[in-house]
């Protein structure tokens, strides 16, 4: 690993060679995150902010981390709202501007540095066309903060390592907070109290998530490389996100695929060194859940599922991580699933003798230089 390079990343200048990473910082603050982004201040600002307005269709623009929060920041408000919110690539977005982008349309911009430069460009043309613009970033001086109408910024600020984890919660939040404050306090205040609850489940759970997640990778094969991760509604987001971070710490090739589309031909991949990684949150699709997962021990898979009904009729041979029922689990599950799972990959990450802090590129040169290729100074 280039210690030098890797050095940058942390103002500190220390590196952390052992348990406890950052990233296990980052996955612990998640919680306490989560309860400052919902601080009076915060609810007060964009009440006020948003006040007589009442959007008639809400969009979601990121890339990356940020736009795996947009879907599932878009689930939760087109649930709550009952109006067309939908998730775009910052780029797609820039490029193919969807019609009808007016006053009463609220866009949402995410990029934790605030720098991204397709979805600054995005939020700027949306201002430009009488869209509300809201800016939510970790940078309250960045350029996506300075040109919102409405810029929300992570109350932990940056997150090192680069908002790998815990950001993808916080960002989410405030973009539901941005859609359900333009409602009226019979949407607004049971979307606050029920997040609160999961907020407190999060926090009473996450020793227990750690110690199951470091027991379920040391179970598996170190000569595991490959990985799908799949779920429906708004695990779906959580599944894309999922798949990302295994490919940046473990450098490994990952997809995701809703639930439906993973019994569409991904099974002709499965071999002895894939590992599935099934999150059910659903009641309306538990019945589905279960029938798939008996379908993929067929094979000499290895089968995870996160669950909030772990005594479901699950496949004998799966590891199964617990999660606690929510009320309204199909959209408010998201968050305990996606906690557990980050779990599961930080425990994944130390089985196979690797610094989750650290990116592929921070130990291949090569890959570094891409990124610095995709990405010059300024644009990400």
């Amino acid at each position: 690993m280039d210690l030098e390079k890797l050095s940058k990343k942390f103002p500190s200048g220390i590196i952390r060679m052992q348990h406890p990473f950052y990233m296990a910082d980052a996955i612990a603050d998640i919680p306490d995150c989560l309860t400052a982004c919902m601080a009076p201040e915060f609810l007060s600002s964009i009440k006020r902010a948003v006040a007589g307005f009442k959007p008639a269709k809400i969009f979601t623009i990121g890339c990356g981390t940020s736009y795996n929060a947009c879907q599932a920041s878009a689930y939760i408000l087109q649930s709550l709202l009952n109006i067309p919110v939908i998730a775009l690539d910052a780029f797609d977005f820039e490029l193919d501007t969807p019609p009808g982008i007016d006053a009463k349309t609220m866009m949402i911009g995410i990029s934790e540095s605030g720098q991204s430069i397709t979805t600054c460009l995005s939020l700027e043309k949306s201002k430009d066309l009488g869209a509300f613009t809201v800016g939510i970033s970790a940078n309250p001086e960045s350029r996506l903060a300075k040109s919102a109408q409405l810029a929300l910024t992570d109350p932990f600020l940056h997150e090192i390592p680069l908002g790998k984890t815990r950001t993808y919660f916080s960002t989410a939040l405030f973009a539901m907070l941005a859609g359900v404050l333009t409602q009226d306090e019979s949407i607004s205040s049971p979307f606050i109290a029920q997040m609160t609850n999961v907020i407190d489940l999060i926090r009473e759970n996450a020793q227990t998530w750690a110690q199951s997640a470091k027991q379920i990778a040391e179970k598996l094969p170190v000569s595991q490389t490959r990985y799908m991760i799949t779920g429906f509604g708004a695990q779906k987001a959580n599944a894309d996100e999922i798949r990302l971070k295994i490919m940046e710490v473990l450098g490994e090739s990952a997809t995701s695929f809703g639930l439906e589309e993973f019994t569409h031909g991904p099974s002709a991949c499965f071999k002895s060194d894939l590992t599935v990684i099934l999150l059910q949150t659903d009641e309306r699709t538990l019945e589905k859940a279960v029938r798939i997962s008996k379908g993929i021990v067929f094979s000499n898979v290895n089968l995870i599922i996160i669950t909030d009904h772990p005594e479901a009729d699950w496949a004998e041979k799966a590891h199964k991580m617990a999660l606690p029922k929510t009320e309204n689990g199909f959209l408010y599950g998201q968050f305990p699933a996606a906690v557990a799972a980050q779990y599961l990959f930080y425990s994944l990450a130390l089985h196979k003798g690797l610094n989750p802090d650290a990116n592929l590129e921070d130990r291949h040169p090569e890959l570094g230089d891409i990124y610095a290729f995709f990405f010059p100074p300024g644009t990400h």
